[in-house]
């Protein structure tokens, strides 16, 4: 903390009337209650507490106008109470009161001292001398922060946010939405006076990515993950098994043998994987585009060297002489399997129920919690060389996929296309990102030099 601010927060509550705006502030920066507020600061952490009431002062003391002031906070202690303060608090106070939010990418991390960073819109840059957010920030984390320039280095003051590097395409794009609408109004072509008059905006955009982000869903090429069982009544078995011995959209897995509660006696069950072989003209009815906010999971099939065969697992069947179950990735495939069942089985099977299991919701907060469990075991887990060549594998192969962030091109064809290239670049930043957090929580990670090299690529 600035030497001056406990000073500067006597002078405030030395004129209460000035907190009558804070209701105010509250529902423009938070987006709720004073009440609710309140209620949130009571029930957080130390931690959160203060970071959210250093949000809230700094935009009180630094952005707000005051029209009983006819001026900011900050400007008008320094002009009418200068003589509390010591030259050299005046000076950082005049560096603090021309400072602005604005969101910065992280160059370069230098843990213990600070961070190289750069505004993602005016391209400026400088060092940020914060100790405790260079042992927390990331290489390519973007970060909503007020920096304000002394003595050469940026210093931050309130609270740092922080997003993902992904997320930094649709920050760009709400600035420059946000900039046409003011130059609209005003003329005024400043980005510093836009930010320091529309700090609200940037308090807008912050509240749009994190809903955003809790309402990513997860998806297949067949609609919203949903995990569901399709059950039928098996009433003749040697038709079903007979019928599904002639397709290729199956393929014969093993046999096993199940406990039948009902007649009390073990049926031998048949397991198949349920290809879109042969009936992707079919599936195309419910093919799902271009996803703007989710995550596409792959479902392609892999070959024995581990390549791509365009063939897709849309299910897992299981037969014996009395059941039917299917298990689908989606409420969409299980509806399309009822009705392709019923016209390639006839009457030897009777649709019974569809039984819906896990939403994408549920997946996501699943995922979400393995991945804290992983992450809490693999801190105590010593490197593994199988691991590695496991998760190099996989990251070799998704080089080879389709990713909807990039237009649907795979790594490969982004690196070679110009209007892809962009596009892969802040897809690999936000891999390499996502890489330091894993190691910095401990887990095994692949050289992100290894992709870099593999795509001919330096970031």
């Amino acid at each position: 903390m600035a030497s001056f601010e406990s000073k500067v927060s006597d002078i405030f509550d030395e004129h209460p009337r000035l907190a009558r705006k804070i209701p105010f502030l509250i529902r423009k920066i938070f987006y709720e209650s004073e009440s609710k507020f309140k209620q949130r600061l009571k029930n957080a952490s130390e931690e959160s507490r203060q970071s959210l009431l250093m949000r809230l002062f700094d935009i009180l003391f630094i952005d707000f106008y005051f029209d009983e002031l006819d001026d900011r906070f900050l400007n008008w202690v320094i002009d009418n109470y200068a003589e509390r303060f010591s030259e050299s608090e005046l000076e950082e106070m005049r560096a603090q009161s021309e400072s602005y939010l604005d969101f910065y990418e992280v160059q370069q991390v230098f843990p213990g001292d600070g961070s190289l960073i750069k505004s993602i819109f005016t391209k400026n840059e400088g060092f940020l001398k914060d100790v405790s957010s260079s042992l927390n920030l990331l290489k390519w984390d973007i970060i909503l922060s007020r920096c304000y320039f002394f003595h050469g280095d940026y210093y931050a003051s309130g609270s740092l946010v922080r997003f993902r590097p992904l997320d930094k395409k649709y920050i760009i794009n709400r600035i420059k939405e946000a900039l046409l609408e003011n130059d609209d109004l005003t003329g005024n072509q400043d980005y510093g006076d836009f930010a320091k008059n529309h700090w609200d905006i940037f308090c807008q955009i912050e509240r749009e990515i994190r809903e955003k982000a809790q309402n990513r869903k997860f998806y297949t090429k067949y609609g919203e993950v949903h995990l569901c069982e399709v059950r039928f009544q098996v009433k003749n078995p040697h038709v079903v098994l007979r019928t599904i011995d002639s397709l290729d959209e199956f393929n014969f897995i093993k046999t096993k043998t199940r406990r039948d509660t009902v007649r009390k006696k073990n049926v031998i069950r048949y397991q198949f994987d349920w290809f879109s072989l042969g009936i992707e003209e079919e599936l195309e009815q419910i093919r799902i585009g271009k996803i703007e906010n989710g995550i596409m999971l792959n479902t392609t099939q892999l070959d024995i060297e581990g390549n791509q065969t365009g063939i897709d697992v849309i299910g897992n069947l299981f037969v014996d002489k009395f059941l039917c179950r299917l298990e689908t990735r989606s409420l969409e495939l299980a509806e399309f399997a009822v009705r392709h069942f019923t016209g390639l089985f006839g009457e030897a099977l009777v649709f019974k129920r569809i039984i819906k299991i896990k939403s994408s919701d549920d997946l996501k907060k699943e995922v979400e919690k393995k991945q804290t469990e992983t992450s809490n075991i693999n801190r105590q887990r010593e490197k593994s060389e199988l691991k590695q060549k496991v998760k190099k594998d996989f990251y070799m192969q998704l080089l080879d996929g389709k990713i909807p962030a990039l237009n649907n091109m795979t790594p490969r064809e982004a690196r070679k296309n110009p209007a892809g290239l962009p596009l892969l670049i802040d897809w690999l930043k936000d891999m390499e990102n996502r890489f330091e957090q894993d190691r910095k929580n401990g887990e095994q990670v692949v050289s992100f030099d290894i992709i870099k090299k593999e795509l001919n690529i330096d970031l």
